[in-house]
């Protein structure tokens, strides 16, 4: 960090101090009701992929929850086309799922790409052994972890524009 003023000093300490905050009791609640931190910690990254508003927020909710279930059914598509035509089967699949999101892009409220990957990643990254209970708890906790971005976000507006996330 170049030379600033120490009031510039201050608000990047007050930034750091409420982000720092914020992901240390998002996490504590995951520990404490025994959900996976890192999957909070997706959310998190989805919210600050669009500009930081409640419908933003929403957005990336909606796309990230989207993903996740898109995980799942690219889980089960891929197994039942296995015995068809074989290894081709992970290819079709991928192709098909990456189509899919790749042309929501220019919609409102389902274009964000990147939380749908967000959630197409925490949804294979999780191995859940079952699949909806595994969708719906990987949704609570990437919620939790966009309301904790929103909230970091709200927080730091309050004095001022923030630029430390």
């Amino acid at each position: 960090m170049t030379a600033q003023s120490p009031v510039l000093w201050g608000k990047y300490i007050r930034d750091t101090l409420i982000a720092a905050t914020v992901a240390s009791a998002a996490a504590f609640t995951c520990y404490m009701l025994e959900l996976p931190p890192w999957a909070m910690f997706v959310g998190w990254v989805a919210f600050f992929t669009q500009p930081n508003s409640a419908s933003s927020a929403i957005s990336s909710g909606i796309c990230i929850a989207l993903g996740i279930l898109m995980g799942m059914t690219a889980a089960i598509v891929n197994t039942l086309l296995q015995p068809v035509v074989g290894s081709i089967a992970f290819a079709v699949t991928v192709f098909s799922v990456a189509f899919v999101v790749v042309s929501l892009r220019g919609l409102p409220l389902v274009g964000n790409i990147i939380a749908w990957f967000l959630g197409l990643i925490t949804f294979f990254a999780a191995h859940s052994g079952n699949a909806l209970s595994g969708v719906i708890g990987l949704t609570i906790v990437t919620a939790l972890g966009i309301l904790a971005g929103y909230c970091c976000s709200y927080l730091q507006s309050l004095t001022g524009e923030s630029k430390a996330n």
